[in-house]
């Protein structure tokens, strides 16, 4: 009795591989798909969805792409890694940006006192600062309200026409990923900003009365003051945050610009 698998179904067996293979790349590293509430049978469900559905706009440059999968032997393992490489790449570059929205609210904290109170982060099962956490939270909300994530899966089916299967995974450029650092960076610190220069001018404003006036104890009055002053802050500037954020994840912003940059070679 053989249990050879017939020759079409094997073709397409290995284009699903090959499509579940970076899609498992994407799942396991951007973190709107990971974190402690998402169990690994769910996100390796979901990247089997993905795949599948993959299968029709990707699945004939696939099958272009590369020669027999299950003829290759030991070559088949490198291919199969290749692939879940590129996709952490897309997700990598997903997490930078995530990732930078949570330290624009550690900076917050630091200045207006927040950094000794923590509270836990349910996407890393980790403890993280109050407006680290209010920012990451922000950020995910902000994410799937404009779609984001569809623009993510809309990336990852056209990386098969840049970064075709078996194809030299270097082909990523190194200075698209340090560019992709420096705009998650730069959008952390156009968070961080106003808190940031808010505490620093009511700071300014403490040392300035306690010169003026000694008998007061700024050390007493001064962390409820900056705490005040910062929520006021965070409280007026948390439209422009959203729209910063829409603006970041959104079609054409840094986010995408910097996948498009890292998976398409520009």
């Amino acid at each position: 009795m053989s249990w050879a698998i017939p020759a079409p179904w094997a073709a397409q067996l290995e284009v699903f591989i090959l499509l579940l293979a970076r899609a498992l790349g994407l799942f396991a590293v951007a973190p709107i798909f990971r974190g402690t509430g998402v169990p690994p049978l769910v996100r390796m469900g979901l990247a089997g969805v993905t795949a599948a559905l993959l299968v029709g706009p990707a699945g004939d440059r696939v099958a272009s792409a590369v020669g027999p999968l299950f003829e290759a032997g030991p070559w088949a393992f490198g291919v199969l890694a290749g692939e879940f490489a590129v996709g952490a790449a897309l997700g990598f570059v997903v997490a930078l940006f995530v990732s930078a929205v949570q330290v624009a609210g550690q900076l917050m904290d630091l200045p207006l006192g927040f950094g000794m109170v923590t509270v836990l982060d349910p996407q890393t099962g980790t403890y993280a600062p109050v407006l680290g956490q209010f920012q990451s939270v922000l950020a995910m909300l902000v994410f799937f309200g404009v779609n984001a994530h569809h623009a993510v899966l809309r990336a990852l089916a056209a990386s098969y026409g840049s970064i075709p299967p078996g194809g030299p995974v270097a082909s990523i450029p190194l200075p698209a990923v340090v560019a992709a650092f420096g705009d998650a960076f730069a959008l952390g610190v156009r968070l961080a900003i106003p808190l940031v220069a808010a505490a620093f001018l009511t700071d300014v404003a403490l040392a300035v009365v306690s010169r003026a006036v000694p008998q007061i104890n700024v050390f007493i009055t001064g962390f409820p003051l900056k705490i005040m002053v910062g929520m006021a802050m965070l409280a007026l500037v948390l439209p422009a945050y959203v729209a910063l954020l829409a603006f970041a994840f959104g079609d054409g912003g840094s986010m995408m610009r910097a996948i498009a940059a890292v998976l398409g070679g520009r």
